[in-house]
């Protein structure tokens, strides 16, 4: 006669009710998983990285040798020293592009149904691609930044472009937060590129990013120098050419935590209430 003992083991209180501590650690270690896995996922979509990176370059030339001339003489400036800026600018938001449209396909390829049925985080799915895209985007600065370079432009300091760049990947990465919401609000990548240019080109043009303030109309000037883009564009260039811009920073600083403060939690809440 056998007699079978059925042993349980519970698992230890702080397993099953993690301390905040704990889950904040877990968080952390789950973002950078997720980190991991998208950068190597691009790094195996080279044409994914090429297209990703090489549109500053775009924006650069085109702007510089097709606008360059009208632009720079009728504001009486430097427009390539004016432009690099910019396009830095311009570039690091291309990521949150890149942003909407990952991780909406993600979503509709059920991707993310795997990692809900996993033991993670799920605030790090989000978090962790929007880092990945970030990355992602100092190599597109940096690409910018030595074309530039080749074609005659000079920063005040090695100090001053480290700034610029830092400033930049910071603005498009509060951005690309709310590419996220727009993905996980959407899910359809058609629907989301759509949205994303949507809202992306009128700021983009109705900015400091291609041309001065003043050469717009009087009516459109006050949305143009306080908006984000204009923003992040007069810091980047204030810290690129190493003149004044204390305020121009704290302004982009400013935009830059007002998007992640509401598109941040926007972003999680939504993306919980889908995967329910």
């Amino acid at each position: 006669m056998t007699t079978s003992t059925e042993t349980t083991i519970s698992r230890p209180a702080v397993l099953a009710n993690p301390s905040a501590a704990v889950r904040v650690r877990r968080a952390l270690q789950d973002t950078n998983t997720v980190l991991w896995r998208d950068t190597v996922r691009t790094l195996r979509q080279p044409d994914l990285l090429f297209f990703a990176v090489i549109m500053g370059v775009f924006f650069l030339v085109l702007f510089n040798y097709v606008f360059g001339g009208s632009i720079g003489a009728g504001a009486g400036i430097d427009y390539l020293g004016f432009l690099v800026p910019g396009v830095l600018v311009i570039t690091a938001l291309q990521g949150a592009q890149q942003t909407s449209l990952g991780l909406a396909a993600d979503l509709t390829e059920g991707v993310t149904d795997r990692f809900r049925s996993l033991p993670m985080s799920q605030v790090a799915v989000i978090a962790g691609r929007t880092i990945a895209d970030a990355v992602r985007n100092v190599a597109g600065l940096i690409l910018v930044a030595v074309v530039a370079l080749l074609m005659g432009y000079r920063f005040a300091s090695i100090g001053g472009a480290v700034g610029a760049i830092a400033l930049a990947t910071l603005i498009g990465y509060g951005f690309s937060w709310l590419g996220a919401a727009i993905a996980v609000k959407v899910r359809q990548p058609d629907m989301v590129g759509m949205l994303s240019m949507f809202w992306l080109f009128p700021l983009m043009l109705a900015s400091t990013a291609f041309a001065p303030a003043e050469t717009m109309p009087g009516w459109l000037q006050p949305f143009v120098k306080y908006q984000p883009i204009s923003a992040a564009s007069d810091a980047v260039r204030g810290l690129a050419d190493g003149s004044p811009a204390g305020e121009d920073i704290l302004l982009a600083l400013a935009w830059t935590a007002a998007l992640l403060l509401v598109f941040g939690p926007l972003t999680v809440s939504l993306y919980k209430k889908e995967q329910q």
